[in-house]
């Protein structure tokens, strides 16, 4: 097989890679974080994560999805309207078992999926080894929550992330509670 556009795909293979990813972004309907892409994408296994790395920056160089920063810092990734055109005359290549798993997919865990997109948290470490949580709502592009907590270890900070995850609103009011104790 000839490597003429990608790490381990020919060029209508990356093609169909990216008319995937349109039809993906597509069938959520709204801006998607790119881990959260990352994950749909792959979740089948049937793109390797370099394919799909190249097609979307193909696709945002093109113009066929936008790649915006959320008021965080973050990737988040729409379809265009040109991406929209593109997927209609081009969603044929897109095998009926294959579509029909993805849109299955989607349908079943779009609440899931709006819900990890608007309420998320992670963990990172600084060059110390101090562990941090930053948790964050956000409604489209801004946040509006975003707090980073200092945290003990690991799993503290995986503990964190569960709760925030869980009950976003409820810890948030705690939290708030908290800091505006006049007494």
């Amino acid at each position: 097989m000839a490597n003429t556009g990608g790490m381990f795909e020919d060029g209508s293979q990356m093609t169909a890679d990216s008319v995937l990813i349109l039809y993906v972004i597509d069938l959520v309907g709204g801006p998607l974080q790119d881990d959260m892409l990352t994950e749909l994408i792959m979740g089948p296994g049937l793109v390797n994560y370099f394919t799909m790395c190249q097609c979307l920056s193909g696709l945002a160089r093109g113009g066929y999805v936008s790649r915006k920063l959320d008021s965080m810092g973050k990737a988040m990734y729409d379809i265009t309207v040109s991406g929209s055109e593109a997927l209609a005359s081009m969603k044929y290549m897109i095998s009926g078992g294959l579509g029909a798993a993805y849109e299955s997919y989607i349908r079943n865990h779009k609440d899931d999926i709006k819900k990890r997109t608007r309420i998320g948290a992670n963990w990172t470490r600084d060059a110390k080894g101090n562990y941090f949580v930053h948790c964050f709502v956000r409604e489209g592009l801004n946040a509006d929550i975003d707090i980073t907590v200092p945290a003990a270890d690991r799993e503290d900070a995986e503990t964190i992330i569960l709760n925030w995850k869980n009950n976003a609103a409820g810890k948030y009011v705690e939290i708030l509670k908290v800091l505006l104790d006049r007494s």
